[in-house]
């Protein structure tokens, strides 16, 4: 059985109907769902940078870090069926988040 080309909806690259979902492409998919996660690994980041500098206790913070980070690859393994491109997602996605947390948001 063949499938389609379509556009994704949402960044316009040109995927098979089979990959997609609600008119989306799997890597916009899997960025949605973890968007909110990619956040919060950003202020957790930034705040075990701040509490650093103090010379404070960082390690409870690196643990909320680990379990944001295990969120991110559970939300990934539920929509990735192939274990290696899961793997690939959640490389890409913590290389946002990290690259993200330097950025100042707008008030």
């Amino acid at each position: 059985m063949s499938s389609l080309l379509i556009f994704c909806r949402a960044c316009g690259k040109q995927v098979s109907s089979a990959q997609t979902r609600d008119g989306m492409c799997l890597d916009c998919q899997v960025r949605r769902s973890v968007a909110g996660l990619r956040e919060e690994h950003a202020r957790l980041w930034r705040k075990r940078e701040r509490y650093r500098t103090q010379n404070a206790n960082v390690e409870q913070i690196g643990r909320q870090i680990a379990r944001t980070e295990d969120r991110m690859a559970q939300r990934i393994r539920e929509l990735v069926p192939n274990e290696r491109e899961a793997v690939d997602h959640l490389r890409r996605e913590l290389d946002a988040a990290r690259g993200q947390r330097y950025s100042i948001k707008g008030v």
